[in-house]
């Protein structure tokens, strides 16, 4: 399984067209062949700030997603909306279970 967690700063002029784009992000994204979750969040303490945390079970499935028109439609409301860098990672599982018990 594969993890992508990202983490950006929204420009407050953007942050409305983001949040709109990344809900039809989402909802399209969780319904590709290959991806077990996907979720676009806004962070408890900044507004400004949103999170992306993805779970694919393949490195073909996160490919064929780079390769959707979603994924280029939500990148660019993203290039116009987002203020300075983000912070994507990739995470490979080999692993996981519940925390608890």
């Amino acid at each position: 399984m594969l993890v992508i967690a990202g983490r950006f700063k929204v420009l407050e002029s953007g942050r409305a067209d983001l949040l709109a784009a990344g809900s039809t992000m989402a909802e399209a994204s969780r319904n590709e062949p290959g991806c077990i979750d996907y979720r676009l969040s806004i962070d408890v303490d900044d507004p400004l700030t949103m999170q992306i945390l993805e779970q694919w079970e393949s490195q073909a499935a996160l490919d064929a997603h780079f390769a959707t028109t979603h994924f280029a439609e939500f990148s660019g409301v993203l290039m116009t909306a987002i203020d300075g860098g983000a912070d994507f990672s990739r995470y490979e599982v080999s692993a996981s279970g519940p925390l608890f018990g």
